[in-house]
């Protein structure tokens, strides 16, 4: 057969077409992907994957979800170990995501600024007339912006209410009465819960909408994220993940607390996937398939940095994020703009010192690997588990040597007997001495770590909550030396150390 010279052209553009399509096909075979995601990743997906289990097992946690974006898709999309009741973890798992909650808040307010209904300058009584704090002049001055940037002048040390769970966002703001300053208003960065927790009261009454609804039908509706609650029973029945504690490094199942007060400070419920939809929207600005949640002009003040913080994020150079932390349950939301990347790692373990010790640990090594850099051994840094078989068997012998003492008591009047009364006071102030410096020890060395955010009530009554282990040791090491002490105060007085 004889071909024309547009024969052969149009043949060898046909075997040109054909030789494309097979690469690329071949190609999007061999890429690794994700089982659940179903789509391209740059990074190394298996020693992601490794990395985190070798992470669990190293501290015994429970569950993990991970999500990572790239530009306008889910790149890699993953759940490990449980959600509680035989029940795997899934990227669809809800688990309460902390103080990342703010985000949306800060979201929130930004949509009625963007729409003229809201002044950031402008003071928090002309949305909240009845606003107050315990300074009178410090209240009509704290405005919007003060809020939305924790530079209103108040801090966790400040507020000493301890709310019932089911109090409202507006009996959190009344409570505030009693709030001191403990910087003047604007001048310096001062962490605050419920300084969301008025932004969520203003948002209701600018809108006319409950605070959990007008979220609902304006941030998590166009998202699509259809597996995020404000509502705990409802999260319940779609889910819910158990979350974990631990006691001496084993872990232990915990009821999470749900404050209503507190949902748009710390206590919205979500899952990997939905909050890949929501970290998407916030790294193409605002813009999230065919909805747009802020305009652009919107978007950069959303990010506009004071202090470091936004409205709901904290901002450094080519990163945005935030992190929650709940007394069962850790969050972390990074997004890095210059990359196009997101990553969502929520943790359903949230003894307190997992959240200082193993997440910071797992998230360095999975942002790490997501970003294409070298990720520290697994075996790097102190094990949450072994931190607390530590514990235990240091508690385990303080309670031999309470035994030996106590037991020691049996004979402490008749050698008494032959003491001075200087030494016997001593030796009786010594079991009163020795537990009141530890304490105060302990309590200095979280007060210092804590700083502004430190309050002694709090800590106080959250104790056998958050740091149970911990809440073990001050007893052991304290009570039965004070027991001792008046035991032998008792003995003392009654005249039993005399000579007859």
């Amino acid at each position: 057969m004889k071909f024309s010279e547009k024969n052969v052209v149009g043949y060898r553009s046909f075997l040109l077409f054909t030789a494309i399509v097979f690469i690329v096909a071949l190609s999007a075979w061999t890429m690794p992907v994700d089982a659940e995601a179903g789509s391209r990743s740059e990074f190394d997906a298996k020693a992601l994957d490794a990395y985190i289990t070798g992470q669990m097992e190293k501290h015994g946690i429970q569950g993990i979800s991970i999500a990572v974006t790239s530009k306008t898709e889910i790149v890699y999309l993953k759940g490990y170990g449980t959600a509680g009741d035989d029940r795997p973890m899934t990227p669809q798992t809800p688990m309460y995501i902390g103080s990342q909650s703010k985000s949306f808040t800060g979201l929130a307010i930004a949509q009625l600024i963007e729409q003229g209904k809201i002044k950031p300058n402008d003071a928090v009584q002309k949305y909240i007339p009845w606003f107050k704090v315990a300074d009178e002049e410090a209240s009509k001055k704290i405005t919007v912006n003060h809020l939305l940037h924790h530079t209103s002048g108040l801090s966790e040390s400040g507020f000493t209410v301890i709310l019932d769970e089911n109090a409202s966002n507006e009996d959190a703001v009344r409570a505030l009465a009693s709030a001191q300053l403990t910087e003047p208003v604007g001048a310096k960065f001062q962490y605050l819960n419920v300084g969301y927790d008025v932004l969520a009261v203003i948002v209701q009454n600018v809108s006319g909408m409950k605070y959990e609804d007008y979220i609902q039908q304006n941030i998590f509706d166009p998202l699509e994220m259809t597996r995020t609650y404000t509502d705990p029973a409802l999260a319940r029945e779609n889910g819910l993940s158990q979350g974990y504690g631990r006691l001496f490094g084993f872990t232990i199942p915990q009821r999470q607390p749900h404050r209503v007060f507190e949902v748009g400070a710390g206590y919205i419920i979500s899952t990997a996937e939905d909050m890949a939809h929501y970290s998407m929207a916030m790294d193409n600005a605002g813009h999230y398939k065919e909805k747009q949640l802020l305009s652009p002009n919107g978007m950069d003040m959303l990010f506009r940095s004071e202090n470091g913080y936004g409205m709901g994020w904290f901002i450094e150079q080519g990163h945005i994020f935030h992190g929650g932390a709940n007394e069962t349950f850790k969050t972390y939301v990074d997004i890095y703009p210059l990359q196009d990347i997101s990553i969502v790692l929520l943790i359903n373990q949230g003894y307190m010192v997992d959240h200082y010790i193993s997440a910071p640990q797992i998230f360095q090594g999975v942002e790490a690997i997501v970003l294409e850099k070298t990720p520290p051994a697994v075996s790097e840094g102190w094990s949450v588990k072994h931190i607390g078989w530590g514990l235990l068997t240091f508690v385990l012998a303080l309670s031999i040597l309470h035994t030996r003492n106590f037991y020691s008591l049996r004979g402490w009047t008749e050698r008494a007997h032959t003491w001075s009364a200087g030494k016997k006071i001593w030796d009786t102030s010594i079991s009163f001495l020795i537990p009141t410096v530890i304490l105060v020890i302990v309590f200095s060395q979280v007060k210092a770590f804590m700083g502004y955010r430190f309050n002694l009530t709090y800590q106080m009554v959250t104790m056998f909550r958050t740091l149970p282990d911990i809440a073990v040791l001050m007893i052991v090491g304290s009570v039965p030396d004070y027991a001792q002490g008046f035991v032998k105060l008792f003995w003392l007085v009654s005249g039993k150390t005399h000579k007859s």
